[in-house]
């Protein structure tokens, strides 16, 4: 899983950043109550936020190393 920022308007999401693909299905995660109040983001929320997703990306994809194990697991049990 990637993060990247953005803003949601009215049913409608602009990235503040490049995608990493041109298609994909997402998650959108809103910001808590709190957060919206004060229209940016403390530095507190924004560690809180980052620790929770700093598993999902502190490696580079390799789309092509990530297809081959994908497949080499659902074919694991024919050998």
């Amino acid at each position: 899983m990637i993060a990247v920022q953005g803003v949601y308007d009215n049913g409608r999401i602009q990235l503040s950043e490049a995608a990493p693909m041109e298609k994909a299905k997402v998650i959108v995660v809103f910001p808590e109550a709190e957060m919206i109040e004060k229209k940016q983001m403390t530095i507190d929320a924004a560690k809180k936020l980052f620790e929770e997703f700093t598993g999902s990306i502190d490696r580079d994809i390799n789309e092509r190393t990530e297809r081959l194990g994908a497949l080499d697991e659902k074919y694991a049990g024919i050998n």
